[in-house]
């Protein structure tokens, strides 16, 4: 494929709501690495915002997505192949069209098939109260301040904007806005406090 192709088929499998490491769609796109972070680097001039979930990990997501593709099946693809078989029976002037749809189609079914194996799920069964309070900061869009437990084990204040809550290998997250960091940063759940004070 061309690089305008690599480009877009790059962002379909981001578009799934999964998050990709640079190896996985290197994988993927049958291209190296350094393309991998070219693109990236290329959608996001485009105004696509492409996360980045730092840590061995890590990789490429993007945020709030929704479904540009109508679902397919197996069994409707089998459908379309059979109508297939069918139009060069009878020699179909337009059967390189058609041909080229059922194709796409077939793209757009691989990337159903990749859509929430385990990112984006939301689905905390403990509605504690830290989890009540980031959830309302998030539909009201304010922000709150918490406590955060970093890697040296040491709790600090943060003033965080939240986006986000989501599970990453069995551990829920929050993506946030943090005003320290002028940035958008993700906070592991449970080494959260509510700063009341």
């Amino acid at each position: 494929m061309g690089k305008i192709s690599n480009a877009i088929q790059m962002l379909n499998y981001l578009n799934t709501g999964n998050k990709y490491s640079v190896k996985e769609l290197s994988k993927k796109l049958g291209i190296t690495e350094r393309m991998v972070r070219y693109y990236k680097v290329e959608l996001e001039q485009a105004g696509i915002p492409i996360e980045t979930f730092m840590g061995p990990n890590g990789g490429y997501y993007i945020m709030n997505v929704q479904s540009q593709y109508n679902h397919f099946n197996k069994y409707d693809l089998q459908v379309l192949e059979n109508i297939n078989l069918v139009l060069e029976e009878i020699e179909y002037e337009d059967i390189d069209k058609y041909q080229k749809i059922v194709n796409k189609i077939k793209v757009a079914s691989d990337i159903e098939e990749e859509k929430s194996k385990y990112f984006l799920d939301n689905n905390i069964e403990d509605k504690t109260e830290l989890y009540l309070t980031i959830n309302e900061a998030i539909i009201k869009q304010i922000s709150i301040k918490i406590l955060y437990k970093n890697l040296k084990q040491e709790w600090k204040e943060r003033t965080i904007h939240p986006l986000q809550i989501f599970n990453y290998d069995n551990k829920y997250y929050v993506t946030a806005f943090c005003e320290l960091r002028d940035d958008i940063r993700h906070f592991e759940i449970s080494r959260i406090k509510l700063n009341n004070k």
